[in-house]
């Protein structure tokens, strides 16, 4: 039977794959109140939603993807204008979203399969080490370049037109957080194991 500890772990992988999901294929990383310089929110009046894939000019609403745009559509027109960072963010936010799949695969391998002379706690800690990775460094260059190129805030101002950092991004930097959790809590646990055997 698995420890405590171990379906502890697999939990904290499960919210963080779940999260880095989320924020991945969600359009809300930031928020434009007036104008947009990327994602394709060049607009002159109202709000836009940019998220890594698509943005939704007058907001995103949960009931259609009427206003939103893909920025795969019309030839990759959107997707050849974002800047080298913001498609860097793209590929390690998919990067991440691989890393925690594994890393959930192999944790819940690992509560049903035991084998001599291996540990499948430290490849689950490995996975999710990786994915801590890769989402710290996608968190961090979308923040500080967003802040250094555009200007994006954490909290509204009602005087300011900057954008705002919005909630899918707040959601990978959770996701981050629980990664890096998960990875102490697999290699905890593999040590005990190698110790134990």
């Amino acid at each position: 039977m698995a420890s405590c500890m171990v379906i502890t772990a697999v939990i904290c992988v499960l919210i963080t794959t779940v999260a880095t999901i989320v924020a991945f294929a969600t359009p809300n990383w930031m928020a434009f109140r007036a104008t947009g310089a990327i994602c394709g929110c060049a607009i002159s009046s109202g709000d836009c939603d940019c998220g890594l894939w698509l943005n939704c000019r007058g907001g995103y609403t949960t009931d259609s993807l009427d206003n939103c745009k893909w920025f795969f559509d019309d030839d990759f027109h959107i997707e050849k204008s974002l800047p080298d960072w913001f498609k860097a963010v793209q590929g390690l936010m998919s990067c991440a979203v691989a890393s925690s799949l594994l890393a959930l695969i192999i944790g819940l391998c690992s509560l049903c399969c035991t084998c001599k002379g291996c540990n499948p706690h430290q490849a689950a800690g490995a996975m999710a080490n990786l994915t801590f990775l890769l989402l710290a460094v996608s968190v961090c260059v979308f923040g500080a370049k967003a802040y250094l190129d555009l200007k994006a805030q954490v909290l509204a101002d009602t005087l300011s037109q900057d954008p705002l950092f919005s909630w899918s991004f707040w959601v990978a930097v959770g996701a981050t957080g629980m990664s890096l959790i998960s990875s102490i809590l697999y290699f905890c646990v593999g040590r005990t194991d190698d110790y134990l055997a």
